[in-house]
């Protein structure tokens, strides 16, 4: 009798501390007012190589340089979330080539600005969605060398240009920073540090202050970790729980805090509609070093996407997750194709085509995820698409 009254004892408090933990991540909301953050990167390299053979000597050297930034905006509150990123890389090499017969010079270049934007507004019962995704790659490379009368030259750039509009309803909340407050309160617990149980508006609050310390703009890297520290440290000492503030304390906040894994776990229902509209485009352009051949290489794509679907994300407790959903896409996609074939700008050969593709698919999937302690995730997946598809060209 006695072994039954204690196994339904354990039972019930191992169903409360996991209701507990479904209640808070479930009910945890990612907000942010605004959080920006700003990369920079600048490098530089170079080579050399000299190497001496029975029948001539070759020399080999290149420099290289790159420079580059990136930016990142974020704002979540319970009307709006927005998210934004833009960046510019540049890239630049020189180098030569030289043995008894021959001197060979090349120069490359690359460009890529990058810039993507989505917003959502939120009312009581919908939201509406608006975005754009833009990206650019330019790439020239050019080499000449002794005996040839022009350089060879080659040519690569791209675009695409993408825009996003929906509308539908509900809201997926990020709960990573509150499943990082819960596995802390777990370890503080286990190592007798927490004086006293936490009620779950503290432990909301305590998620909230991870959240703040992850998304306040600190410049130097070793003052944000000092940071991020500190402001979790305050909230616990202010609520005056931290029974020993020793060196087990601060291996534990460093170690949640860093060192946790950071995948995004989604916590919510959203049904939606969205429509992307969408134009590509590639080229490649290439001069013979005889001085006379060409060559011209088009690849441009226009595409419209309709996709409708509702996705639940359910945090079942800290250590498991049940996510699934079931979407339907109508797509279109027109591609038209060219190559031409110059001899002293005269047109030599010319390929064009053109082709269409027509989609309608629907798609099921399920994920059971097992998060067994901070640096472990197992995921089981499930997923099946039928549909239709028309190819012409």
């Amino acid at each position: 009798m006695r072994k039954t009254l204690l196994i339904i004892l354990l039972f019930l408090c191992a169903h409360n501390l996991f209701s507990q933990q479904d209640s808070l991540l479930k009910k945890f909301k990612y907000r942010i007012d605004h959080y920006q953050a700003v990369n920079l990167n600048a490098g530089a390299g170079t080579q050399f190589n000299r190497s001496e053979i029975p029948a001539t000597t070759n020399k080999n050297s290149y420099l290289s340089g790159a420079l580059g930034g990136n930016y990142y905006l974020l704002k979540s509150t319970d009307k709006i979330l927005l998210t934004a990123s833009a960046g510019l890389n540049t890239g630049l090499g020189t180098g030569n080539s030289d043995n008894d017969s021959i001197h060979q010079k090349s120069t490359s270049f690359g460009f890529v600005p990058i810039f993507r934007i989505l917003n959502k507004w939120f009312s009581k019962k919908l939201f509406t969605e608006l975005g754009a995704d833009f990206s650019s790659h330019i790439y020239k490379y050019k080499v000449s060398a002794d005996g040839y009368p022009s350089p060879f030259k080659n040519k690569n750039a791209d675009y695409s240009i993408a825009i996003h509009t929906g509308i539908g309803t509900g809201r997926l909340e990020n709960i990573t920073d509150m499943q990082n407050a819960l596995w802390l309160y777990k370890e503080l617990t286990a190592e007798k540090i927490i004086s006293r149980q936490l009620t779950g508006d503290e432990l909301n609050e305590l998620g909230r202050a991870v959240t703040t310390g992850n998304n306040t703009r600190v410049l130097d890297a070793r003052r944000r970790t000092k940071f991020i520290l500190a402001t979790v440290d305050n909230y616990l000492q202010q609520k005056g729980v931290i029974s020993k503030p020793d060196i087990k304390y601060f291996s534990s906040l460093n170690d949640i805090l860093f060192f946790a894994i950071n995948n995004p776990r989604l916590s919510g229902t959203e049904k939606y509609i969205r429509f992307t509209p969408a134009i590509a485009s590639w080229g490649n352009d290439q001069d013979a070093s005889n001085g006379t051949d060409k060559y011209q290489h088009r690849f441009n794509t226009k595409s419209l996407l309709l996709s409708l679907g509702i996705g639940k994300y359910i945090p079942t407790n800290l250590v498991h997750q049940n996510n699934f959903g079931v979407s339907a896409k109508l797509s279109y996609i027109s591609a038209d194709l060219s190559n031409k074939y110059f001899t002293n700008d005269v047109i030599t050969n010319e390929v064009k085509s053109n082709s269409e593709l027509k989609q309608a698919a629907v798609n099921l999937f399920f994920q059971h995820s097992i998060y067994p302690n901070t640096r472990t995730v197992i995921d089981f997946n499930l997923q099946t698409e039928t549909g239709y598809q028309d190819f012409e060209k």
